[in-house]
């Protein structure tokens, strides 16, 4: 009815009859609108809008204040950890034998899934590699640490990459997320390989266009590698960072020291404390400790650089193989007055006798990545409360997403992230 009057008056009326008519059918919406804020609460009424605001706003509210904000004003990774996707059907996502669960995890962060292929042995131990969809024209990302077994592993992905080089794919980035024979970067006497720089020329052999890796056991690997092959070389600090901010109380942060296991550490153990320190931690030390060694593998001696009496500490490394080192590490500062001793490393290898060393020791917690797959002998061993498996999952995933997208990859660390650029 009121639809029917207002066509009439429309046709019949003056111009001026019609904008007075058209006001006062605003000014009764306004009044409607204003009733309905009366009654019901503002945020009743922007529900859908407060749903979809950004939820590290509002986790900001509960964090210490000392914990400075993301120079960016947001958290670096926030679209792979919301799996949003990319939505594009040129990037291909493989994964190796070794890195399965890694690979799949990634895959969901970028909203996309596992590209079809199998791997397998004939009967005579010869490794067979098959890819199942087309790649022709495609950007293909291969997930394989070269972990134990490592050669069997690495001629895993030589042939991953050849056979996606075979099948035209647009570009092939090798994603290893730990790289094996790292430690034979150099000759420590006559006669002897460098098989860092060896598995790096087979690489580019096979057809690899990039490299994407965690925490090398040393930098230079990445000139192994020629001009045409970029390496991007991932600081998995930022994970260990993060799990002290949100797992750590506060009274052990401020009474925290970061300690280097050896002098070739020390620029990563300093990184951690700079973190830590513009995160508003100002009481964070560094300390080192100096080891010497008659023979590979054996350490006769260890002294320490700073001071840990009454304090936590927590070793930063990039890796640990056997944990001897490690473990007589955390008896030293022990013996040196320190109340709890704690460890972070990117690569989890734990040959050995490692489970058992690392049970029995005086390490408080092992914090690792999930770059290597936890054995099960190893999780048998030691007690669930004595170490953490994290996740870089998301932070691989947002740089595979940073390198498609031609992004900054240093971005994803920030000048109060993790490191000063």
């Amino acid at each position: 009815m009121w639809s029917r009057f207002t066509s009439t008056f429309t046709r019949h009326s003056s111009k001026a009859s019609r904008r007075m008519m058209f006001g006062a059918t605003f000014a009764c919406a306004s009044l409607t609108t204003v009733a309905f804020v009366k009654r019901n609460d503002w945020s009743n009424m922007f529900s859908t809008q407060y749903e979809c605001s950004d939820i590290y706003e509002k986790e900001e509210k509960t964090f210490d204040p000392r914990r400075k904000p993301l120079s960016a004003r947001e958290d670096p990774f926030h679209r792979s950890r919301r799996n949003r996707p990319l939505n594009d059907l040129d990037l291909k996502i493989f994964s190796g034998s070794a890195s399965q669960e890694l690979a799949e995890e990634i895959a969901d962060h970028l909203g996309t899934k596992i590209s079809g292929s199998e791997t397998g042995k004939f009967a005579d131990g010869e490794t067979y590699v098959r890819v199942n969809e087309t790649v022709r024209g495609k950007d293909c990302y291969i997930i394989q640490s070269t972990c134990p077994p490592a050669n069997d592993n690495l001629m895993e992905l030589f042939l991953m990459i050849s056979t996606l080089k075979r099948a035209s794919a647009k570009s092939i980035t090798a994603v290893i997320p730990y790289y094996g024979y790292a430690r034979q970067d150099r000759k420590t006497e006559d006669r002897v390989s460098i098989a860092g720089a060896d598995v790096a020329r087979l690489l580019e052999t096979m057809g690899v266009d990039s490299v994407i890796s965690v925490d090398l056991h040393c930098w230079q690997i990445e000139g192994f590698f020629e001009n045409k092959t970029p390496v991007i070389n991932l600081e998995a600090g930022i994970i260990g960072m993060e799990y002290v901010l949100d797992d750590f109380g506060i009274e052990n942060i401020d009474n925290l020291v970061v300690v280097s296991p050896d002098a070739g550490g020390v620029g990563r153990a300093k990184r951690f404390q700079g973190a830590l320190l513009r995160r508003g931690f100002p009481e964070v030390t560094l300390a080192m400790i100096i080891k010497q060694r008659p023979k590979p593998g054996v350490v006769a001696r260890m002294d320490l650089i700073g001071d840990v009496e009454g304090k936590d500490c927590i070793i930063v490394d990039d890796m640990i193989d056997s944990a001897g080192t490690l473990c007589k590490a955390a008896q030293e500062l022990k013996e040196f007055g320190a109340k709890k001793v704690y460890a972070f490393a990117t690569h989890g290898i734990f040959t050995g006798e490692a489970p058992e060393r690392i049970r029995d020791s005086d390490l408080e917690k092992v914090i690792v990545t999930n770059t290597i797959p936890l054995s099960q002998h190893f999780i048998d061993t030691v007690p669930s409360e004595k170490f953490e498996h994290v996740s870089i999952g998301t932070f691989m995933a947002e740089t595979i997403r940073r390198i498609y997208l031609k992004e900054s990859v240093a971005g994803m660390y920030g000048e109060d992230n993790y490191r000063e650029n």
